[in-house]
C-alpha cells in the first residue's frame, strides 16, 4: 500500500466515523424525542404500512389492503398512537410476494415487529455481503442512508442481501443465486434488471432458479391470498404510471425522491418532458447492464453498474434507497485507493455518501436537484473501472452455470 493510500484510508476513517457519529446520535434522539438534530419523523412509517398489511390479512381484512383509502383508514384505526389521526396517502403498492414475506411479523405487536424484522434483515445483510469487507460494512451501516432506512422502517437491508448476495454467488453457486435473485422479486422496481443481467451474461441456470423462484413465491402467495388479491395488486401496478397517483406521490415525497423524473419536476418542467427523460435514463441503464453483463465478468464495478442502472430505471426511489448503493461506494472507494483516484472521483464517492441526508433535501427544496447528477458521476466512475478490465469470453450454452 503506497503512502497517498494509506492518507486516503485514514481520511476516509475519519469521515465516516464523523458522519456515523452523528447518525447514530440521530437515530437515538429521533426514537427518544430527544433533542432535535435534523428533520423530524414519525417512527418507521413506511413499516408500519407492512405491519398493519400482514395485520389486516390475520383479521380477515385482506380485501382492503390495495385500497389506498380504506388502508389508510385502517392503519390510523390500529396504529393510533405511531400515525397522526389524520394521515392520508399511506398505499401498499408491493406484490402479494412481500407480504407472503412479512406474516410472521404480523403476529407481533407493532414495536417488537419492527426490532425483529430489522434484526433479521441487519444480520441477512451482513451475511450476504457484510462478512466480505467488516470495517467497510460498518461504515455502509454507519452511513446516512443506512440511518434513514432505520428510520423509516424500509426493506433495503434484504434488497442488499439478495441482490449483493446473489451476484456474489452467481460464478461458484449459480443455483443459490438464482434463488437470492429470485427472492429480490418482492420489490419490482429493484429486481427489474437481474433477469436482464443474468440473460446478457447467458447465466442460463441461475435465470432458470431465479424464475422457478419467482414462480413458487407467486404461486404460493396465489393460494394462501386468492387470485382476486393479485388482480387488485395487478390494477393497484397499472395505476403506479396514472396522473393521478403521480402527482400523490410527487407531493408527498418528491423532496427525497433521487430520480431523474423528481429532478425534472423540481426544475419546473413539464410532466411529459420529465417522463421523457426518466424514459431516456432507463434506456441507458438497460443498456449499460447489457453490455457490462454480456461483456465482463464478475467484479464490483459490474455490480456498481447494476446497481446505478435500478436508481434510473425506476420512478420513484428516496433516499434511504440509496443504502442500496454504499456497498458499491465502498468497493469503488477501496479500488480508487489501491489503483489510484480519477479526478474529482473523491468528492463523488463523499457526495454520494452525503446525498441521502438532510442536504440533499434541502437542495431539492431549493430547486437544486442533484441527486440524480451525483448518482450518473457514481455511475460513470463504475463504468471507467469496467472498462478498464479485461473482456471475457462467456459461457457458451452448453457450458453456462
Amino acid at each position: 500500500m503506497t503512502t497517498r493510500s494509506r492518507i486516503d484510508l485514514r481520511i476516509a476513517v475519519a469521515f465516516c466515523a464523523a458522519i456515523g457519529l452523528y447518525d447514530v446520535l440521530y437515530v437515538i434522539f429521533e426514537w427518544s424525542r430527544g433533542p432535535q438534530i435534523g428533520l423530524v419523523i414519525d417512527p418507521f412509517p413506511d413499516f408500519l404500512v407492512f405491519h398493519a398489511a400482514a395485520r389486516a390479512f390475520f383479521e380477515g381484512k385482506l380485501a382492503m389492503v390495495y385500497n389506498t383509502d380504506a388502508f389508510t383508514r385502517y392503519q390510523a384505526e390500529i396504529l393510533s398512537g405511531l400515525i397522526a389521526p389524520a394521515a392520508r396517502f399511506r398505499p401498499f403498492v408491493y406484490p402479494p410476494i412481500w407480504l407472503l414475506m412479512l406474516l410472521p411479523f404480523g403476529l407481533m405487536a407493532a414495536t417488537k415487529a419492527y426490532a425483529a424484522f430489522m434484526s433479521a434483515s441487519a444480520a441477512a445483510a451482513t451475511v450476504a455481503e457484510g462478512r466480505h469487507d467488516p470495517w467497510g460494512w460498518l461504515a455502509v451501516l454507519l452511513s446516512p442512508a443506512a440511518a434513514w432506512m432505520v428510520l423509516a422502517g424500509q426493506n433495503t437491508f434484504l434488497s442488499i442481501a439478495f441482490l449483493y448476495g446473489g451476484l456474489r454467488l452467481l460464478d461458484r453457486s449459480p443455483a443459490a443465486a438464482g434463488i437470492l435473485l429470485g427472492l429480490l422479486s418482492y420489490k419490482p422496481q429493484i429486481s427489474i434488471l437481474a433477469p436482464l443481467a443474468l440473460l446478457a451474461a447467458r447465466q442460463w441456470r441461475a435465470l432458470a432458479w431465479s424464475l422457478g423462484t419467482v414462480a413458487a413465491l407467486s404461486l404460493a402467495s396465489l393460494a394462501l391470498f386468492g387470485l382476486d388479491f393479485w388482480l387488485a395488486f395487478f390494477e393497484v401496478a397499472r395505476d403506479a404510471g396514472s396522473r393521478h397517483l403521480m402527482d400523490d406521490m410527487l407531493e408527498l415525497m418528491i423532496f427525497q425522491m433521487t430520480t431523474l423524473l423528481a429532478a425534472a419536476r423540481l426544475l419546473a418542467l413539464p410532466l411529459v418532458a420529465a417522463m421523457a427523460i426518466q424514459l431516456m435514463g432507463a434506456l441507458l441503464a438497460v443498456a449499460a447492464v447489457w453490455h457490462a453483463f454480456r461483456h465482463y465478468g464478475s467484479s464490483d464495478a459490474r455490480t456498481a453498474v447494476l446497481v446505478t442502472a435500478i436508481f434510473l430505471i425506476s420512478p420513484y426511489m428516496l433516499n434511504y434507497e440509496l443504502l442500496l448503493l454504499m456497498p458499491a461506494v465502498v468497493a469503488m472507494f477501496r479500488q480508487g485507493a489501491r489503483q489510484g483516484f480519477h479526478p474529482g472521483e473523491r468528492l463523488v464517492l463523499a457526495a454520494m455518501w452525503l446525498i441521502p441526508t438532510t442536504i440533499g433535501m434541502i437542495l431539492n427544496r431549493a430547486g437544486l436537484p442533484i441527486m440524480p447528477l451525483v448518482i450518473l458521476l457514481f455511475g460513470a466512475i463504475a463504468w471507467a473501472r469496467l472498462k478498464a478490465q479485461p473482456k471475457v469470453e462467456l459461457p457458451s450454452v452448453a457450458t453456462a452455470g
